[in-house]
């Protein structure tokens, strides 16, 4: 059944019309007048009985439908879809893929934004026909876009389609979207230059560092870029290479590995030749998980903060902030170094 809205409209109020129904809209949910699976009036009868423009009754329908108060049904009309009116926020996150460390930036983030929204979470996994299937059918659903983007050509294009002040740039796509969109990234080539340099003197025990990184697409490019500079300013014989498996390990040779598959390699490797992590061979792991503390005594890692990101990402929306914040890098000292 179709609900009535009574609103007695200020005229020289500073507040908007559209704002105006909204809050209307709000009062008689807070009420009980209004509740889940009840009609809201027409567009046709705002503009009838308030002399209003659809546009402005589209905005403050649209504003409570990217909260996820009401709902729209083609053909049907509107419908209050959550009593709860009081969420300022509901929040779209894309992420690329879910992994131990993303699920601790994710629980970060949902535990900020709780008291004052709610989030809902897609995978994309880099494959632009279901990159292009969440943006396309999220456009106008949600109050904020936070967005891990997808390495393929035409992923700008398509997140351009989400509203230009709502969208955020979360962990990846620091240089490219950097003069578009707010973040909370990862400065890639800097953290992995900076955190070497702190290191140095550890470093100086081994004779060659290596990175090994499959692939150099993405912000694979930018670590590659980094380990480069640190190398040559800081002489020190390096390689970077794809396969570990066909590359001839040295004793003294220190590893900086990307994909926990060439740690497990390395790991293997040092124990059938009976090689002293540390000291024989070092390895420094790319990005913090709880076994990593206690395999081979051990590995190093260099991360960044994910659950800083969460959190800052969080604030930045609930503050409506557009900042552009590169999150903290830190390493983990332990015996593989």
């Amino acid at each position: 059944m179709r609900k009535n809205i009574e609103i007695q409209f200020e005229d020289n109020s500073i507040m908007p019309k559209y704002r105006q129904i909204i809050g209307a809209i709000q009062l008689k949910i807070n009420a009980g007048e209004l509740k889940k699976g009840d009609q809201l009036p027409s567009l046709n009868h705002w503009c009838k009985q308030y002399g209003l423009s659809q546009d402005t009754v589209l905005m403050a329908y649209n504003d409570l439908k990217s909260k996820g108060v009401i709902s729209s049904q083609v053909g049907k009309g509107y419908f209050v879809q959550n009593e709860n009116s009081d969420y300022q926020h509901k929040v779209l996150l894309v992420f690329d893929r879910l992994t131990a460390y993303k699920e601790e930036l994710y629980d970060s983030f949902k535990e900020a934004l709780k008291k004052d929204g709610s989030e809902q979470i897609f995978f994309h996994h880099n494959n632009p026909k279901m990159f292009q299937t969440i943006i396309e059918s999220s456009v106008g659903v949600y109050s904020e876009y936070v967005i891990m983007p997808a390495d393929f050509t035409g992923a700008n294009q398509l997140i351009a389609k989400l509203p230009l002040n709502k969208v955020y740039i979360l962990d990846q796509g620091r240089k490219q979207y950097k003069n578009s969109y707010p973040y909370v990234c990862q400065d890639f080539e800097r953290d992995i230059y900076r955190i070497l340099k702190k290191n140095v003197l550890l470093v100086g025990k081994y004779h060659r560092m290596v990175l090994v990184i499959r692939h150099l697409k993405s912000h694979y490019k930018e670590i590659a870029t980094g380990f480069r500079d640190y190398c040559k300013q800081h002489p020190i014989d390096f390689e970077v290479v794809s396969e570990i498996k066909s590359f001839e390990i040295r004793q003294n040779d220190v590893f900086v590995v990307v994909d926990d598959r060439d740690l497990e390699f390395l790991v293997r490797y040092s124990i059938d030749k009976q090689m002293v992590l540390g000291n024989d061979l070092g390895i420094i792991s790319y990005n913090e998980t709880p076994l990593k503390g206690i395999v081979a005594s051990g590995i190093t890692t260099i991360t960044t903060d994910f659950s800083q990101m969460g959190k800052s990402m969080a604030e930045m929306i609930l503050n409506y902030q557009n900042l552009k914040i590169d999150n903290p890098f830190i390493i983990n000292l332990r015996n593989s170094f």
